[in-house]
């Protein structure tokens, strides 16, 4: 049986937010990913690096914005909200490796699934972070303007 053959994982991040500024702070993620056969390890590693970073990224600072005209607003590097290796903390990873039987080599995709799973780890470490000061919902990304918003909702009379 020939055919797509996807990967699976699970990730989880911790996180410490400054409830004064609204600001994230990545303290620790960990990766776990099954790719089917490993054939370059060191390859895998750096794409569930890549990924990961992609994903937490999405949860904590990419956006784009228009005017009114439809103009892109946050199209430069300069203005675009992309991480630096100091933003990010170290990730841990670790790989599963249930064959498939889709292919014959028994592998599956890797590229991707950081993506995927950091994003959403990211986003619940927040808000699982916020819970006890009363916010339940925040729309990523999860921007230090945004999260002292829900913040300070929570605490309006």
């Amino acid at each position: 049986a020939l055919g797509s053959a996807h990967p699976y994982g699970a990730h989880a991040s911790v996180v410490s937010v400054d409830t004064d500024t609204g600001h994230v702070r990545l303290l620790r993620h960990v990766a776990v990913d099954d790719c089917g056969t490993v054939l370059e390890p060191e390859i895998v590693e750096g794409q569930q690096h890549g990924g990961s970073v992609a994903g937490i990224a999405q949860a904590l600072w990419e956006f784009m914005s228009f005017d009114d005209a439809g103009n892109p607003q946050t199209a430069l590097f300069t203005n675009y909200g992309l991480p630096s290796a100091g933003d990010v903390c170290e990730i841990t990873t670790a790989t599963l490796e249930s064959s498939s039987d889709r292919n014959i080599l028994g592998t599956r995709g890797i590229g991707e699934n950081g993506c995927n799973g950091a994003t959403a780890a990211t986003h619940n470490a927040v808000i699982d972070a916020l819970v006890p000061h009363g916010v339940e919902h925040i729309d990523m990304p999860l921007t230090p303007q945004r999260v002292w918003r829900a913040l300070a909702a929570t605490r309006a009379p």
